[in-house]
């Protein structure tokens, strides 16, 4: 079965250890926290010795099966770590797991680490068998309208007290971004001995690290997020990244969106952002389904053909400042009215 890493200290409490977990997701620290609650709970009941296995390309599966079957000359009980590439275990690692999987040996425990995982992987044979024998916990990325309850839940339980406006700052420096929020709450607790934060305290105390990656924008745009398409830009721009790349995230969303918004017309959104050659977790295909039924296609064309003149303009083939370009195009996915474009039959030479 299926456990959310919010669980796993509940799943722990009721002390039964499967014999096989699977780690895989998008958030480090959720995983990390996760694999270091499961590792002490195993120890507490007597794993004592713990081996790593890199299943890297070459791997040999055997070790695995070796590792199961010798026994430990220093303990009665081993937690075995396994973990994959990011092209997954293949056909002898599939094999291997599944038979892991289905023996469940008493004196053997199995951590089986992963990072992203595609629809196809979550359902693939290997990750059923950890399913029936085992639990498989997933770290989806985490929605920004939960991190304020997560930062003030973690915040309680290392003694501190943050006010409504304190708790708003850390959100708004920290968005997205949970181990910088995680380090932020122990470094506060440092600072404030006495346990209580004020915004003005917070302000002091905490630096800006918000995760302003480039595909975080487009997910800013679509939820009509104009504050935060305008910081992100912003921050991506003083951080030196090139324009090309953050407008390639945003076109794909877009070509994306203007498919799914034909299909529409005719009651086949589903088909389009369900398709499992578009990979992208469940909250996302929701995001662009729910978008693609609210605009219009001939809106989106214009868009993508504003698109067009981004990329010459960030290529210096058409006159333009491809940041403000990238501004007026992020704006435009999210609703707001266009600019207009400047003739494109100007170039960087023209007056």
């Amino acid at each position: 079965m299926d456990i959310k890493p919010e669980q796993v200290s509940d799943h722990l409490a009721r002390g039964a250890l499967a014999p096989i977990y699977l780690l895989a997701g998008d958030e480090p620290l959720l995983l990390d926290e996760a694999t270091s609650a499961i590792r002490a709970a195993a120890v507490a009941q007597g794993f004592d010795e713990r081996r790593v296995l890199h299943a890297e390309p070459g791997f040999d599966w055997s070790e695995l099966t070796a590792a199961v079957s010798e026994p430990s000359l220093f303990s009665s009980r081993q937690l075995i770590e396994l973990r994959l590439s990011s092209k997954g275990p293949g056909q002898p690692g599939s094999a291997a797991i599944k038979d892991f999987a289905a023996r469940a040996p008493a004196d053997c425990m199995l951590l089986v680490h992963a990072g992203r995982l595609d629809a196809d992987q979550r359902r693939s044979a290997w990750v059923k068998a950890i399913q029936g024998s085992g639990h498989v916990i997933y770290a989806w990325p985490f929605p920004v309208a939960r991190l304020p309850q997560w930062i003030e839940r973690r915040a309680t339980a290392r003694g501190l007290t943050l006010d409504e406006e304190a708790l708003a700052v850390l959100v708004a420096r920290t968005e997205g971004n949970l181990l910088a929020a995680a380090q932020e709450i122990e470094r506060l607790t440092l600072l404030f001995p006495e346990g209580r934060v004020d915004a003005d305290g917070m302000r002091a105390a905490t630096g800006d690290s918000a995760r302003f990656d480039v595909f975080d924008l487009s997910t800013k745009a679509l939820d009509a997020d104009t504050a935060g398409v305008v910081r992100s830009l912003d921050r991506l721009r003083e951080a030196g990244i090139d324009p090309v790349p953050v407008l390639w995230a945003l076109v794909q969303d877009l070509r994306l969106l203007f498919t799914a918004s034909l299909a529409a017309r005719h009651g086949g959104v589903d088909r389009v952002v369900n398709d499992r050659r578009v990979r992208m977790p469940p909250a996302r295909r929701q995001q662009i389904g729910a978008a693609a039924r609210q605009r219009r296609p001939r809106e989106l064309l214009a868009l993508l053909r504003r698109a067009a003149h981004v990329d010459r303009v960030c290529k210096g083939a058409a006159r333009g400042r491809p940041w403000e370009e990238l501004l007026t195009l992020a704006l435009g996915l999210a609703g707001r009215p266009m600019a207009v474009s400047a003739p494109e039959s100007r170039t960087n030479g023209a007056p």
